[in-house]
């Protein structure tokens, strides 16, 4: 990492502080450049990263020039800044942290946090980049989030549950009305389904437009899964999604809901089979290794738990599972940890050497307090442990979970 971006992580320090005062002034210092672009703007609990990966694969195989702000990052701080798919270099990326912070140092408000500062590079350098559409995804939340001051030329709201309830709320109504906040007069808002309580919150903000859980349908489950795609235009061939799970159907609706509402608003000819068939996202039920099979998924909430559950079930019926598990200090792991409790045959947990991660031992007292017997061990140890159990007997599989940061834990070890 070079020392402007070591200077910019140093900010992280100074925490979470939602408004729009501060971004709002650095972007104007800037000359406004997210005024100058075309955006989809993305919130929600879970699936956003993924809904906003197939807006912009499809976006691209259609021939427009993409920009894709995401986070967080899995490995490099340059993933969360990509345009047409590629992260943005690492030279010009310090170059846009020491425009940003320069101009950042002489407003008349508190310091900019790490966020606010990596928000404005997004806008810059793809207004630089002059790129068609930029899809923009939310750090947390949406009404006081640094990405909200953008007019889209649509929202898009993802499944709504309960997640950073420290910072928008314990209950359902109070984080719905936060995510809500991305909506604007006018301006049209597609939704995944909610719940009744989450659906009457955001219907006071505006008329979300539903995608139907019946637009995707499954053909074959599997690595890919096959699926049908109807909307209310067009019917598709069959798609091979490389993303599994029922989540990633829902998903993958909304994102084609999303898709549809741009042709009608700026008109073109979408890409879908091509783009939806060449979408990555990592760290979500991503094969790591077929054998055994070593899987990747960055759930870390008990909606996603659930999610997660669900997936395995369907992928990997017949297999027992172990889990290696690292969590932030910040997330419901308990409540979590219930949540997969069921398929859990062995279980080993490892520290997340990050400003909220937890320890090996803590994680390891989480899965205690849920009635699961974990062994707290060092990220190498965990994995060969893990493999040596998997590769005792057939039908056995690992499963790495609990925090998107466990993609840079094993990388930061050298085991991916």
């Amino acid at each position: 990492m070079n020392d402007a971006a070591k200077a910019l992580f140093a900010r992280t320090t100074q925490g979470i502080k939602p408004g729009l005062e501060v971004i709002t002034a650095l972007l104007k210092a800037l000359d406004t450049p997210h005024q100058k672009l075309g955006v989809v703007h993305v919130a929600g609990t879970n699936g956003k990263g993924s809904v906003c990966a197939m807006l912009e694969s499809v976006l691209r195989a259609s021939g427009f020039r993409t920009g894709l702000y995401t986070s967080p990052h899995l490995i490099n701080f340059s993933e969360r800044f990509r345009i047409n798919g590629v992260p943005i270099p690492e030279a010009r990326l310090e170059d846009y942290i020491e425009i940003v912070e320069a101009a950042s140092k002489p407003l008349d408000c508190r310091p900019a946090t790490f966020f606010e500062i990596s928000t404005a590079i997004a806008f810059q350098y793809f207004a630089d980049e002059a790129v068609d559409i930029a899809i923009i995804e939310t750090g947390m939340g949406g009404r006081w989030d640094a990405t909200n001051v953008v007019i889209p030329l649509l929202s898009v709201i993802t499944r709504i549950d309960i997640d950073h309830a420290n910072y928008l709320g314990d209950t359902i109504e109070e984080i719905a009305a936060e995510k809500a906040g991305i909506i604007k007069p006018g301006r049209p808002v597609i939704s995944a389904p909610q719940s009744d309580a989450a659906m009457a919150v955001l219907r006071e903000a505006g008329q979300p437009i539903i995608a139907s859980s019946d637009a995707v349908s499954v053909l074959k489950t599997g690595n890919p899964q096959k699926l049908k795609i109807e909307t209310h235009a067009r019917s598709l061939p069959p798609v091979n999604l490389p993303l599994l799970g029922e989540c990633q159907r829902e998903n993958c609706a909304v994102a084609v809901a999303a898709l549809e509402m741009l042709v009608d608003l700026i008109g073109f000819e979408p890409e879908f089979k091509k783009g939806l068939e060449a979408v990555e996202w990592g760290a979500r039920f991503q094969i790591m290794e077929s054998d055994p099979w070593m899987i990747l998924d960055g759930a870390h909430n008990p909606s996603a738990a659930r999610a997660l559950v669900k997936t395995l079930k369907e992928n990997y019926a017949d297999y027992e599972m172990g889990f290696i598990m690292g969590f932030l200090d910040d997330k419901d792991a308990v409540g979590f940890l219930r949540r997969i409790k069921p398929l859990v045959s062995r279980a080993w947990t490892v520290p997340i050497d990050a400003q909220r991660g937890t320890t090996a031992e803590q994680a390891a007292a989480q899965c205690s307090a849920v009635g699961i017997d974990a062994d707290a061990l060092k990220v190498a140890d965990a994995w060969n442990t893990a493999r040596e159990w998997a590769s005792a007997e057939p039908n056995r599989l690992i499963v790495i979970t609990g925090s998107l940061y466990l993609k840079q834990v094993l990388s930061d070890a050298g085991l991916i």
